[in-house]
Formats: structure tokens, C-alpha cells, sequence
């Protein structure tokens, strides 16, 4: 799309060389700056005809450089007849600087929009890593109940029992296919990310490994025949 001196495409160009939000958003909020100006300039009521808004020897308050060269413009166009001398009238000029107004506002507006594409992803992603951050205590610790805290992706979940405690009712999940695709090599990577002690703080995904360890060498093996302490 172009407008006097602005081309869409080489704004959406130049956009690409921004890694910032804030420099991107800087570089949109000058363009629709200068977009609003002109557009102001074009809709002030004019008490001059608009021809004399391009001479070169008169200096108008309410007029500005692009609607200089836009009016000098139409006067510089021809047709293919060489002794056509015809030029826009008043009327005409009225129309054509009308028509030329509402593209800067078509512009204007698509550039808005991007500004505010920019910031309602930005927004987004704030959200997304208040949700990660936040903290969840549950209020049962069934492997139903946690199985959906799990699926919802976000928070981290409060655990005041042991680690062994939460492998078992990680791996009773996993039996009773509650939460698929988790698998017994994914128990201490997601306990590390979702899970944190009374403190809030993280499970090293080392001392998890070590607890599931310990636990294998010992009763897990035999844990399918017991009934989980979960249902009692």
C-alpha cells in the first residue's frame, strides 16, 4: 500500500530489524504520529483555493509539505495529448484531497492495528508467565485431582509430602492411564518443573532421580498388587 512517502511493505521491512517490542512499538508510534499530522493537515477547512496551497511563494499556516506536493502533483499530471492544458478545478481538487485522506486513514489504521497486535502478544505472554509462576496448593492429593492440575499446564503445585510419596502418586497416574502420554521417564522431569515443596521452592531433578532410584530397588516392584494408600 502507498501513501505519499509511506509504503506498508517497507514499514513491515523495517519492523523485521527491530528484536524489541519497545523499539518496534517506538518506530510504529512515530509513523502513526506523522499519519495523524497529515491527516489533520488534510482535513483542516480550507479558506484558500486549494491551487494555492502549492505555489512556492506563499506561506499558508494550515497546510503542510505533503499536501503541497500533493496538490503540485496534480497539476504536474498530463495526459498523452501534448497540447492538453486542461488542470483540476476547485471541485476536483476538493475530491481528489478528500480521496488521498481517507488512504493515510486506511494506512493510519493498519499501523494502529499493528501496535496493537504488538501489545496484546506481549500481553499475552505476561500473562502466560504470571500463570507458570503462580502457585497452586491442592486440596485433595488424589491421582484424579492432580492429574488436573497437571492438564491445566500452568502453576506450580504446592506438595507438603515427601518426594517418595509424590513418585507413587505420579506413578499410579501413570498405571491408571489418567494422564496420557506420561511415561515413568518423564516423573522426574515433571516433578522438577511442576512441582515445589512447602517453601516453594524446586525438587532438583538429581534428588528426584535418586528417591525413584531408591524407591525401584525397593517396593515398586511389587506396588501393582497393593491398593494405593490415594484410594483409602
Amino acid at each position: 500500500m502507498f501513501v505519499g512517502n509511506f509504503n506498508y511493505h517497507q514499514i513491515l521491512f523495517a519492523l523485521d530489524t527491530f528484536n524489541l517490542e519497545e523499539d518496534k512499538i517506538g518506530y510504529l508510534e512515530k509513523i502513526v504520529n506523522e499519519l495523524s499530522r497529515i491527516v489533520e493537515c488534510f482535513e483542516t477547512p480550507k479558506a484558500l483555493p486549494l491551487k494555492m496551497y502549492a505555489s512556492k511563494n506563499i506561506s499558508i499556516e494550515s497546510s503542510c509539505n505533503e499536501l503541497k506536493d500533493f496538490i503540485k502533483k496534480q497539476f504536474e499530471m498530463i495526459t498523452t495529448n501534448p497540447y492538453d492544458k486542461r488542470y483540476p478545478g476547485e471541485g476536483q481538487l476538493r475530491g481528489l484531497v478528500r480521496a488521498e485522506v481517507i488512504n493515510y486513514k486506511k494506512l493510519l489504521s493498519i499501523v494502529t492495528d499493528e501496535i496493537n497486535s504488538i501489545n496484546e502478544k506481549k500481553k499475552e505472554r505476561i500473562e502466560e508467565t504470571i500463570k507458570k509462576n503462580s502457585f497452586v496448593l491442592p486440596i485433595k492429593t488424589t491421582p484424579n485431582h492432580i492429574s488436573k492440575l497437571l492438564k491445566n499446564e500452568y502453576g506450580k503445585i504446592i506438595w507438603n509430602s515427601s518426594i517418595g510419596e509424590l513418585i507413587d502418586l505420579i506413578k499410579v497416574i501413570i498405571i491408571l492411564e489418567i494422564n496420557p502420554g506420561l511415561t515413568e521417564k518423564k516423573i522426574a522431569k515433571l516433578i522438577s518443573e511442576r512441582f515445589v515443596n512447602s517453601e516453594k521452592k524446586r525438587f532438583l531433578p538429581s534428588q528426584v532421580e535418586k528417591v525413584q532410584l531408591m524407591l525401584q530397588s525397593t517396593f515398586w516392584l511389587n506396588s501393582k498388587s497393593s491398593s494405593p494408600k490415594y484410594f483409602q
